[in-house]
């Protein structure tokens, strides 16, 4: 019935494995309801995950974060939220179950489902692969309600994975709105990771961070019925300071007075913020509003293919002979796919071209990109990047040839009755 505290373990997909059990060791400082959340998913992440490689990778992402830290959630019972689940919550829930079984640790996975829409055969011109909507805490709620130790979920909005930790230790019913909008808050500090502990605040000059290599973990303590969050970071190091948390709260924010999430609006226009302890930031004044009556959606769209070329040049002419590979390149597409249209770059000439300035590179290296639905064709473009070994300037080399697959993420919306947040624990059927 106390305080809840919630640490981040991860701010995107690829986050620093150890950062889990930087986060897990902070919460053991704590008194009362502890949770470590890992905020994995961006646009992005999930446009990747959609095919099976990606859902490969979003599995060992999700044990590898595990590994680093489970043993320390055990021991002082601190539960698992993490949207680590992207395009398969339930099938990641399930590697995570054996996984815990092959290491004889006993703990209950939940999964949320509700966020996965369906696509028409005529979508984008029949190339739409997923929709999927920003679903709400209440999943999350009901997988904890049912026991669940770790819950996994898919396409939560990023401050609802602390929302629902809040919302089901508080006991909070769906209409309060300041106690939802006080969690959202929390959320959205904590979501990016260290971001808030100065990572991606660094800067030379007034902005200097202590301790980047081995950044510390942020935690928000939420207050039983009292106007009041603590940011902190007790472990690790980095640093957390107004300036820091000032930045991570406006971070994204479209507009402070009405920022929409799926479980409330939440209004921090009357936010105010003081230096409370070392490392530690305490806010008062976040309002919340009735939750919009709409969801924001991501369709992620087949694009084709992408393919990057690459080939370096050096000494005193290098500049000069990747500017004559690119001609040769340009001339060449021209025949051989007009519609092609690619790009190039110089990488390395940081200068102005046009001016001729005096300061020449020694080291360049030209990089052409192209993009089709023609995965054939792309190939046989890079062939030509790879053919300027013998039929190019002299000189070039470290060749690299690279084609993978393009999504797009287009953004929409559904009303909330049309996506629903559903939590489970693994044993039961939906």
């Amino acid at each position: 019935m106390g305080d809840v505290h919630i640490a981040a373990g991860a701010g995107f997909s690829n986050d620093r494995r150890e950062l889990g059990e930087i986060a897990a060791q902070s919460l053991t400082l704590f008194e009362g309801h502890r949770y470590l959340i890992f905020e994995c998913l961006a646009e992005r992440t999930l446009a990747l995950a959609q095919s099976d490689d990606g859902q490969r990778r979003q599995i060992e992402r999700a044990i590898g974060y595990l590994e680093a830290c489970i043993n320390t959630c055990i021991l002082n019972n601190i539960k698992i939220i993490s949207n680590f689940g992207g395009s398969a919550p339930k099938q990641v829930a399930e590697a995570i179950a054996g996984f815990l079984k092959q290491h004889n640790l006993r703990r209950q996975v939940g999964y949320v489902l509700g966020d996965e829409l369906p696509v028409s055969d005529t979508e984008h011109d029949g190339r739409a692969i997923s929709r999927n909507a920003y679903i709400g805490a209440n999943g999350i709620v009901e997988a904890l309600d049912a026991g669940a130790d770790i819950v996994v979920t898919g396409r939560v909005a990023d401050p609802s994975l602390v929302v629902g930790a809040v919302a089901f230790e508080h006991e909070l019913k769906w209409i309060d709105w300041n106690r939802l909008a006080q969690a959202t808050l929390a959320g959205h500090l904590i979501e990016c990771g260290t971001q808030v502990c100065g990572g991606y605040f660094a800067d030379t000059g007034a902005k200097q961070v202590p301790g980047l290599t081995r950044l510390g973990a942020p935690v928000a303590s939420v207050a039983r019925g009292h106007d009041r969050l603590t940011i902190s970071k007790p472990l690790g190091g980095g640093l957390l300071t107004t300036a820091t948390v000032t930045e991570q709260m406006l971070y994204e924010i479209h507009d402070p007075a009405r920022y929409l999430t799926p479980d409330v609006v939440m209004d921090i226009s009357g936010v105010a913020m003081q230096l409370t302890g070392n490392n530690e930031v305490t806010l008062t004044g976040c309002v919340g509003h009735a939750r919009p009556d709409w969801l924001k959606t991501l369709t992620c769209v087949d694009e084709g293919w992408i393919g990057e070329g690459e080939i370096s040049y050096m000494g005193d002419t290098c500049l000069d002979r990747a500017q004559m590979a690119r001609t040769i390149l340009t001339q060449r597409l021209e025949t051989i796919a007009p519609s092609a249209a690619p790009h190039f770059d110089i990488i390395g000439a940081m200068y102005d071209e046009a001016k001729n300035n005096a300061g020449r590179p020694r080291d360049v290296r030209l990089r052409m990109a192209v993009a089709s639905h023609d995965r054939a064709q792309v190939r046989a473009l890079l062939d030509e990047v790879e053919a300027l070994y013998l039929n190019g300037p002299a000189g070039g080399g470290g060749i690299r040839l690279n084609i993978s697959a393009r999504t797009a993420t287009v953004a929409g919306a559904v009303r909330q009755n049309e996506a629903v947040s559903r939590g489970y624990l693994l044993e039961d059927t939906p």
